[in-house]
């Protein structure tokens, strides 16, 4: 920097001198000396001039303006290249943390300190019905629930709001707000709906359970009471107190064990190896059909259908036997006395498909959809009443999750019904059948 200062210098000294000697030969010495230090400011104008628009041209690098203007569009120059860096990198970074948060499953919404949103994700687009014109607004003008209202102005960043959506009555919100910023906030809005539900499913399974093992067990004590008060008891008296004990007893151990199985189903993991046993399906199904036969009793038509070929499922044989002998004692359960029920077996290049077809009392279509949760009974008295526990399609789902199956449910009021287990082609393993001699 001294260096073009010394220079500038010379430049106005050299004119001047210049101007001067001039001015000598016309023996006018002042006037000359002012003609050259004119002709040094005309010379650093025009110098200026081409700096000043070299400085609104942008980020080109400087051209030669001479002395001290060179030093200083070199500074210039220096401080623009930082600026753009510093710049592009900032520009990098907020770029990349809006695409961060855009991704995010959460909503997030920025708000100034007086509530009015300066930013929000894509997914608060779809979750709080926010549109690109609600920027510049107060959030409270959008969100008018006053719980939320309250909650804006006077909680804590450690404290948390669960509210139902404004928008959605079936979804339920978590909003949680964070300091962000220099004087903002970051409110971040998390669907909680299944966490509700389950919460909900919970306390719902703990009711029923209670309820499921209450009546029973109220029975049981009731005869045991009369029992132990009744020091004269006839053999007769005793043998019909005990009879009518095992029908509540047998109750409760199926309710138990279904309910320790789901729990295996739930909680247990499969090794690999187990679930690629081979299962003779048609031999079990004839298993299972002789069994429905006996339970039946002569009081219902039932027919198997099974697959010409040795079909085989890769699985584990106890948990598909347990899936299928649900869906027929059901069927057997809830078809009328001369019903007609078929149990059939086939496959094809969409993979196998376990049914049972009944001709009962059929579904409401506004049942279906919660039959397979546990303790849902469309006719909670007659469920009972025929041993029903309310677990048996808990079951059958739960065993066909493991083994990457699905249940299908068709069903017409009046008119019967139809389970139906879906297994896919990697599950499915066709042998030949043996030639005969």
């Amino acid at each position: 920097m001294q260096q073009s200062w010394v220079s500038e210098l010379w430049r106005v000294i050299s004119l001047a001198l210049l101007g001067g000697a001039i001015g000598l030969l016309f023996s006018l010495p002042v006037l000359g000396l002012l003609v050259g230090v004119l002709a040094y400011l005309l010379q650093l104008f025009g110098r200026y001039q081409r700096f000043n628009h070299w400085l609104h041209q942008g980020l080109s690098e400087p051209g030669d303006f001479g002395g001290v203007l060179d030093d200083m569009a070199f500074k210039i120059y220096r401080i623009r290249s930082r600026s753009r860096k510093r710049k592009k990198k900032l520009t990098e970074l907020l770029r990349r943390w809006q695409d961060s948060a855009a991704a995010l499953p959460d909503a997030a919404v920025v708000l100034d300190k007086d509530n009015v949103i300066v930013w929000f994700n894509t997914t608060a687009s779809s979750m709080l019905n926010l549109k690109p014109a609600d920027q510049g607004q107060h959030i409270g003008n959008l969100l008018r629930e006053p719980r939320f209202i309250e909650y804006l102005h006077h909680a804590g960043f450690d404290e948390q709001l669960e509210l139902t959506s404004p928008h959605h009555e079936n979804k339920v919100f978590n909003i949680r707000l964070a300091p962000y910023g220099s004087g903002q906030r970051l409110m971040l809005v998390t669907d909680v709906t299944h966490i509700q539900r389950l919460m909900n499913m919970r306390r719902d399974f703990i009711a029923n359970v209670s309820h499921e093992l209450r009546t029973p067990l109220t029975v049981i004590m009731g005869y045991l009471e009369t029992l132990d008060g009744d020091d004269e008891l006839d053999v007769d008296t005793l043998k019909d107190c005990v009879q009518r004990i095992e029908s509540p007893a047998r109750r409760m151990k199926s309710l138990v064990d279904d309910l320790l199985l789901l729990s295996r189903l739930d909680t247990g993991r499969v090794n690999e190896a187990d679930l690629s046993s081979s299962i003779n399906v048609n031999g079990m199904l004839k298993n299972i059909y002789a069994e429905a036969k006996q339970l039946s009793k002569g009081d219902h038509q039932i027919h198997l259908e099974l697959d010409p070929s040795d079909v085989r499922i890769k699985g584990i044989e106890k948990e598909i036997y347990s899936a299928f002998n649900n869906l027929v004692t059901n069927a057997l359960r809830y078809t009328q006395k001369g019903g007609e029920i078929t149990i059939s077996w086939h496959v094809d290049e969409q993979g196998g498909r376990f049914s049972v077809k009944d001709t009962g009392a059929g579904i409401s279509a506004a049942h279906i959809p919660r039959l397979t949760e546990r303790f849902y009974r469309v006719d909670v008295g007659r469920s009972r009443s025929s041993g029903g526990t309310g677990l048996g399609l808990a079951i059958v789902k739960q065993v066909l999750r493991r083994h990457d199956a699905q249940l299908r449910i068709e069903s017409v009021l009046g008119k019967g019904s139809e389970f139906s287990c879906v297994f896919p082609p990697n599950r499915i393993e066709v042998r030949d059948l043996p030639k005969s001699a």
